[in-house]
């Protein structure tokens, strides 16, 4: 009896390494498109000011990457992503912020559970962001910069034949904007913004494999 389960266990580990390799594979190439939410909390500090204040925000954010299989379960590739973030009208001014950023980073991703048509990854991205914040409110008009992003990312990728799906992004994404230029409303002057902080990240998007 012990014999017969042992050999039925590696029959069906046989079959589904079969068919892991429909699923994702070295020289497979990956397209995807995603939409995510974000909840991040954010630090703020101006170089001059011993004080710090912090913040939390919302934003939604369109992607778009690229991947490839350099092993049979590992990847690599690019990614852009353009976010806008959720603002409110300032009390005083009665002006609306726009605060809007734009990421590109390389992609690692581990697939670690592999199906005909399911295909479980895990990874991380890292790469640069560029955010224009133009806040006109009572105190900061501007502000622009860029530094240094990084996620890390499950990702369920569901297939509904040979090369067409769907997937679900759940990551944790951190930003940092050391130098950021801003100006102030009332005096004019110019100083540096210290932005940094991130959070929590989850999304829908498409893909397609070939």
């Amino acid at each position: 009896m012990i014999k017969k389960g042992i050999v039925a266990i590696a029959l069906l580990l046989t079959t589904l390494q079969t068919s892991a390799q429909k699923s994702f594979e070295k020289n497979t190439n990956v397209i995807a498109f995603g939409a995510d939410l974000g909840l991040y909390s954010f630090r703020s500090k101006i170089a001059t000011d011993p004080q710090s204040s912090s913040q939390g925000v919302l934003n939604k954010t369109l992607s778009l990457q690229y991947e490839k299989g350099v092993l049979n379960w590992l990847g690599i590739g690019a990614k852009v992503g353009i976010s806008d973030y959720f603002t409110s009208s300032d009390s005083v001014t009665h002006t609306k912020p726009s605060v809007k950023a734009i990421d590109a980073s390389l992609l690692l991703n581990a697939h670690f559970i592999k199906a005909k048509y399911v295909d479980m990854l895990g990874g991380f991205n890292i790469g640069y962001s560029h955010i224009n914040w133009e806040a006109r409110d009572q105190d900061v008009s501007n502000a622009t910069g860029g530094g240094l992003m990084y996620d890390i990312h499950i990702q369920p990728r569901f297939y509904f034949g040979k090369h067409a799906g769907m997937f679900i992004n759940l990551a944790y994404i951190h930003y940092t904007y050391p130098s950021m230029d801003f100006q102030n409303t009332s005096t004019h002057l110019t100083g540096i913004l210290d932005l940094r902080g991130g959070g929590v990240n989850f999304g829908l998007g498409l893909q397609a494999k070939f």
